[in-house]
């Protein structure tokens, strides 16, 4: 995303990064490992920030890997995504792997938010809906 604040983290390949473009409501997170929980305090807190700013966010969640969290980080993220789905209207998670298809494909029927799956090779696509998504 040109010209986004990205949060980076102080390993040197980050495994959870979240970014969002000033004066947009898109914001992308990314996972491509194992989340730590510092890491998951990092991305809730900058997540925080803009949801309390006010107004809706278009979330993309692009799952390139995901190997497990550790489990303080695995404690907080339903309570954080209870939370916050309040605050979002749309969700586009970009991943090829089955189990997390489904998964979203089942919370969008309790959801108040807008859950649409694509697989990895459809990322621009996911974007594009994001965009366009009223």
């Amino acid at each position: 995303m040109p010209g986004a604040e990205r949060v980076r983290f102080p390993e040197e390949r980050s495994v959870l990064t979240y970014t969002k473009t000033p004066d947009s409501n898109v914001a992308e997170i990314v996972v491509d490992g194992k989340i730590s929980d510092e890491e998951m305090n990092t991305a809730m807190n900058a997540m925080k920030a803009d949801l309390d700013k006010g107004g809706k966010l278009k979330l993309l969640e692009d799952i390139r890997a995901f190997e497990g969290m550790e489990p303080a980080a695995f404690f907080k993220d339903p309570r954080f995504g209870i939370s916050m789905m309040k605050s979002v209207s749309h969700v586009a998670l970009v991943t090829d792997a089955p189990w997390l298809k489904a998964l979203a494909e089942t919370f969008n029927f309790v959801s108040p938010t807008q859950i649409k799956v694509f697989e990895r090779a459809r990322l621009a696509e996911a974007r594009t809906w994001l965009a366009s998504a009223a």
